[in-house]
């Protein structure tokens, strides 16, 4: 099976399972006054990733069954809200969920477009405290997501 990202080709054998995944850390936002010691100051992140499978797939039935997942390991998860999602691969699904990752609160986007048979999935994530101040940004870049030579 020949996988490509970007300008990486690789050929791995048929039935092999292709777990890549993108990840986008925004810088750290600057300190205002000076330190002796830098703090490490929260920051977004996007993770993208790919699943692949039978063509047709559902992108609501793709973030369902991640949000079931989640909320296994999170007795605090919740989701918030959902709806359609458009961006430049098409149209699919997202959900904007609340998660504790190591005592952290956290809100995420996670959103779902299904491509052929390849169901692009991408979490842009804030700390709660951060999230109603970027989660404009954090839907642009979303929205943003596009094949190659498509539109912007």
């Amino acid at each position: 099976m020949d996988v490509r990202h970007g300008g990486l080709v690789i050929d791995v054998p048929e039935g092999w399972a292709d777990q890549s995944t993108l990840l986008f850390v925004a810088p750290p936002e600057a300190v205002s006054a000076p330190t002796a010691n830098k703090s490490v100051q929260a920051t977004e992140v996007v993770a993208v990733r790919f699943a692949f499978g039978d063509e047709g797939a559902d992108a609501r039935a793709a973030l369902q069954k991640e949000a079931a997942a989640m909320a296994a390991g999170d007795a605090q998860f919740a989701v918030l809200a959902e709806g359609a999602f458009t961006c430049g691969l098409g149209t699919g699904w997202r959900a904007i969920q609340r998660v504790t990752i190591g005592g952290i609160a956290l809100r995420q986007i996670s959103c779902a477009v299904v491509v052929g048979a390849v169901t692009v999935i991408a979490t842009a994530t804030a700390a709660d405290a951060r999230f109603d101040k970027q989660q404009a940004q954090l839907e642009r870049v979303l929205a943003s997501m596009r094949a190659v030579g498509g539109a912007r």
